[in-house]
C-alpha cells in the first residue's frame, strides 16, 4: 500500500481516496466488480443497510462515503471514498479521524454476507445501467468510437460489463471475486484537502490498514495500455437507432506515442476541437453549420482521441470531410496564432480550477503515477509543461496521428 498526500488548506475538509487497481486478464471481471461495488456501497457487517450508513455519516458531521468504478486505459479502479471535516471546523474540535477510518475499514474488508434478494436487486441496477447507455446518444456515439478502436483489448469492453455476465452472478461469484479484490490488487491511497493538524494521517492509515495488505504492487509497475500489433484498419460503421439527431463519432490512433507527447497531445487536443477558437467548433459548428455540438477527447491512458458531433445524418458525408480537413490543416501547419494561444491558455486556465477541487487533485495524482511514473508533479510542473509546447511540437505529434474508425448513429436522413 502507497500513501501520498497533497495539502490544500484553503478546504476545510479532508478527501481520502482508497482505491484497488485491478490487472484485468478477463473483462467478466467488469460485470461482477460493478455489482460488487454497488453492494459495498450499501452495506456490511455492522452497517446492515443503506439507511444506516446515512444516519451514522450524519453523526459524523454530514460525512461522505460512496464506491466509484472507472477505467484507467486497460486497468479496473474501485475506489472507496470518504470526505470529513477537519477538526479545526468543528465547534467542539472534536477529531473525526479515527472514526471515519474505523469507518472505511468496516466497509472495505467486513462486506455483509449478502442476500439473494440483496444480489438480485443490485444485479438489476447494473443491468439497467448497461440498457440504458443507448439512452443518452452523445456518450454512446463516443463509447462506441472507443471499443471500435481498442476491440479485443480490456478497455474495448464497457465499465458495466454485459448483461449476460451480470445475469450469471451469484455469492459464490462475488465471494471469490472480492477475495481476489482485496488479495491480488494494487492499493493506493491518496489524501487531499486540508490536512493541517493531520501530519501523521498516513502513520494512522498504515497501523491500521496495513494488515491487509498482501500484494506489494504499485501503480508505477502496472501497464496501463495493453498495446496489441493489429494492423491499422480504416472501418466505418452505421448504427441505426430512431433519433432526432445523428451522432458522428470519429477514433484517431496515436502512433508511437512516447512519454514526452504528453503536454503535446493536450495542446493539439485544445487546438483541434475543446475551445470555442478551436479548429472544428469554428468550422464544423459555426462556419458550416453542420453540428450542434463537436468536440475532441484525449485519451492519455489509450493513446487515441475519439472527435464526437451531434449533426443530421443527411449531412454525413459532408460533416466528415470537413472534419477531416481540420486534421489535414494541423498536419500541414494551418494553425493560427489565436488557435494556438486560445488552445494553451485554455489548458492553464483549467489546471489552476483543478486546485479547487479535492476530487480533481486526487484524480491527477493517480493519473500522473500511472502515466507519467510520478506522484511530485505539480500543477506548475504542468502548466510549465504546456508552456514549453512548440507550433512544430503540435505539427510532429499531428502527422502521427490517423483516423481509424467511423461510427455513425443514426435515424432516417432527416435525422
Amino acid at each position: 500500500m502507497k500513501i501520498y498526500k497533497e495539502n490544500i488548506e484553503k478546504f476545510k475538509s479532508i478527501y481520502i481516496s482508497y482505491n484497488f487497481t485491478v490487472d484485468v486478464k478477463d473483462t467478466k471481471v467488469y460485470s461482477y466488480y460493478a455489482v460488487l461495488a454497488s453492494l459495498m456501497a450499501k452495506s456490511s457487517q455492522k452497517y446492515k443497510t443503506q439507511k444506516e450508513i446515512e444516519k451514522y455519516l450524519n453523526f459524523l458531521y454530514g460525512s461522505n462515503f460512496d464506491v466509484n468504478i472507472e477505467k484507467f486505459g486497460d486497468l479496473y479502479n474501485i475506489e472507496f471514498r470518504m470526505e470529513f471535516i477537519n477538526k479545526e471546523f468543528i465547534p467542539s474540535n472534536e477529531d473525526l479521524l479515527d472514526k471515519v477510518l474505523n469507518f472505511l475499514e468496516e466497509m472495505i474488508y467486513h462486506p455483509a454476507t449478502w442476500s439473494e434478494d440483496n444480489i438480485e436487486r443490485e444485479k438489476q441496477f447494473i443491468i439497467e445501467r448497461i440498457n440504458q447507455r443507448k439512452d443518452e446518444k452523445l456518450k454512446y456515439g463516443i463509447q462506441r468510437a472507443e471499443e471500435l478502436l481498442c476491440k479485443g483489448e480490456p478497455f474495448g469492453t464497457y465499465l458495466y460489463g454485459e448483461t449476460d455476465t451480470v445475469e450469471s452472478i451469484d455469492y459464490d461469484i462475488l465471494k471469490n471475486q472480492y477475495n481476489e479484490l482485496i488479495n491480488n490488487s494494487c492499493v493506493t491511497v491518496i489524501l487531499s484537502g486540508n490536512l493541517k493538524g493531520y501530519e501523521d494521517i498516513d502513520e494512522k492509515i498504515s497501523d491500521i490498514f496495513s494488515k491487509y495488505m498482501k500484494n506489494e504492487t504499485t501503480l508505477e509497475e502496472l501497464s496501463y495500455n495493453k498495446k496489441t500489433d493489429k494492423e491499422f484498419v480504416y472501418e466505418e460503421v452505421k448504427e441505426y437507432q430512431d433519433t432526432t439527431q445523428s451522432v458522428l463519432s470519429l477514433g484517431l490512433r496515436i502512433k508511437n506515442c512516447t512519454l514526452k507527447d504528453f503536454y503535446i497531445l493536450n495542446v493539439y487536443n485544445a487546438i483541434l476541437g475543446t475551445t470555442p477558437t478551436s479548429k472544428l467548433f469554428q468550422n464544423v459548428r459555426e462556419k458550416e453549420s453542420l453540428a450542434y455540438t463537436v468536440r475532441s477527447r484525449y485519451y492519455r491512458f489509450k493513446d487515441i482521441i475519439v472527435i464526437f458531433a451531434g449533426i443530421n445524418k443527411q449531412n454525413y458525408e459532408k460533416a466528415l470531410d470537413v472534419i477531416n480537413q481540420q486534421l489535414d490543416d494541423i498536419k500541414n501547419g494551418n494553425i493560427l496564432e489565436i488557435e494556438f494561444k486560445s488552445a494553451k491558455d485554455s489548458l492553464l486556465a483549467d489546471l489552476l480550477e483543478w486546485e479547487d477541487s479535492k476530487i480533481a487533485m486526487a484524480k491527477m495524482k493517480i493519473a500522473n503515477l500511472l502515466t507519467l511514473k510520478s506522484a511530485d508533479i505539480s500543477i506548475e510542473d504542468m502548466r510549465n509543461g504546456i508552456s514549453a509546447v512548440t507550433l512544430d511540437d503540435v505539427i510532429n505529434v499531428a502527422n502521427r496521428i490517423e483516423v481509424e474508425k467511423v461510427f455513425l448513429l443514426g435515424g432516417n436522413d432527416n435525422a
